[in-house]
């Protein structure tokens, strides 16, 4: 039987919570394949299952350690959170996440690369000779513990040859692996839902391992926008903002997935303060991305001068019903959404206030008074927690004196929703517009 046969069949068995009969298929995929650490860690699980934490522990530690020495962070992560959530006080454990940190922070700039410690003699060496399957209670026990226990004998990884680990190596030592203890770990059927579109959340996800499938709803229908794979973070927006999530992520293949909530950042601001700017900063980069991708106003530009045109920008958490232009005031600076939105409204002069469109993400308000110096003439409203990027009045008119495509795009948006406006609103009415839009902008 293959070792892909094997694991299906151990599957099946934890499924039907056969833990005994699952604990020794898993093994023997174990001494058949020591690099096997799916079967490892599941094996771990059925021992936990049958009341064996302290084995169940060793054999996720030496998961973690091989795991590690292949390079697979996240996994090995996975395999430590496992084992904390049964002895969250094990010394090992956290010798462990020492390493993966250090492995993590290897490129990050500014730091220093810690020597990662030696690990620790194993007991076991995992030479068993004894098909495990045939095998039941104590003797199948003892036999299981010296395969799932022993090293895995495989070859290291080139350590340059995957990134550090993003948002993670963010974080100092101590906060890391305090994090790893909090935080969740679940397991996400094909087809099961991890985030849902429009829904609050409280949580940023990160894919430990298998295959998501992002989706927006467009005319009705779900679109596929894109998929994720192991490593892949999302939901930090509206962690962040509040904001609901503006896609949903569901699962395609059987996946792992750490999650990060809300509490388990509030109780390590307590004791580490720097947490929340580090996530904030991890956010605002990711948004500062995908807008330069995005945004029309940022395709203006070639793709080097676009990093320092962001730099003058300031982040702004919005909240909701907050107005961020006011009809007959100026406008204080040029707005882009990063994530959430805003609408226009203008005073209709035969009573009530006419909606004129929906600012979302990549597009701009302020534009037109900045250029004219005109007042505003309409309002633009938060409709819900919105992230932006934010430029005062008097660097505006720097940046479009350094950069002269970007004001060349400015006016031609304008030109447009003025045009737009002027369809939209009764022709006797004297339109002098200011921030208005009838419908998204193209990319």
């Amino acid at each position: 039987m293959s070792e892909s046969s094997l694991r299906e069949l151990g599957m099946d068995l934890l499924e039907e919570r056969q833990f005994e009969r699952a604990l020794a298929v898993f093994a023997e995929a174990v001494r058949r394949v020591p690099a096997d650490h799916r079967s490892r860690m599941l094996a771990a699980r059925c021992l936990a299952e049958l009341g064996e934490r302290e084995r169940a522990v060793t054999s996720y530690h030496a998961c973690a350690e091989g795991l590690l020495r292949r390079d697979y962070l996240l996994s090995a992560m996975a395999a430590c959170k496992l084992a904390l959530d049964l002895s969250p006080n094990e010394r090992r454990l956290r010798d462990t996440l020492i390493r993966v940190h250090s492995r993590a922070v290897r490129s990050a700039p500014g730091r220093a690369v810690v020597p990662p410690p030696l690990p620790p003699e194993t007991l076991y060496d995992g030479k068993v000779d004894t098909d495990l399957m045939g095998l039941v209670g104590e003797e199948l026990s003892n036999r299981a513990i010296e395969v799932l226990a022993a090293p895995d004998p495989g070859g290291s990884a080139d350590p340059n040859s995957r990134p550090p680990l993003p948002l993670f190596a963010d974080l100092d030592r101590d906060a890391f692996i305090d994090l790893v203890g909090r935080m969740n770990w679940r397991r996400v059927r094909p087809e099961e839902v991890v985030s849902r579109e429009g829904e609050p959340a409280d949580h940023l996800c990160v894919l430990v391992a298998g295959k998501a499938e992002v989706t927006r709803q467009m005319d009705g229908e779900a679109k596929t926008l894109g998929f994720l794979g192991g490593g892949s973070i999302f939901g930090e927006i509206a962690l962040l903002t509040g904001a609901p999530p503006t896609a949903t992520v569901a699962a395609v293949s059987d996946t792992e997935v750490f999650e990060i909530r809300r509490e388990h950042l509030n109780a390590m601001a307590k004791l580490y303060p720097a947490v929340p700017q580090v996530l904030a900063d991890f956010a605002q980069q990711r948004m500062a991305r995908n807008l330069m991708a995005t945004s029309p106003m940022f395709q203006a530009l070639p793709e080097s001068e676009r990093g320092a045109l962001l730099q003058r920008f300031t982040f702004r958490a919005l909240q909701g019903h907050e107005k961020v232009l006011v009809e007959g005031e100026h406008s204080p600076g040029l707005f882009i959404v990063l994530a959430g939105e805003l609408v226009v409204q203008k005073e209709d002069p035969a009573g009530g206030t006419v909606t004129l469109g929906v600012l979302r993400e990549g597009e701009v308000a302020g534009e037109i008074s900045l250029l004219t110096g005109l007042r505003a003439t309409a309002t633009v409203v938060v409709t819900r927690k919105t992230a932006a990027a934010f430029l005062e009045r008097n660097a505006f008119h720097e940046l479009v004196r350094s950069f002269p495509h970007i004001r060349t795009y400015l006016e031609q948006l304008s030109d447009r929703r003025l045009k737009q406006i002027g369809e939209a609103l009764r022709p006797a009415e004297i339109i002098d517009a200011d921030e208005l839009v009838l419908e998204p902008e193209a990319a």
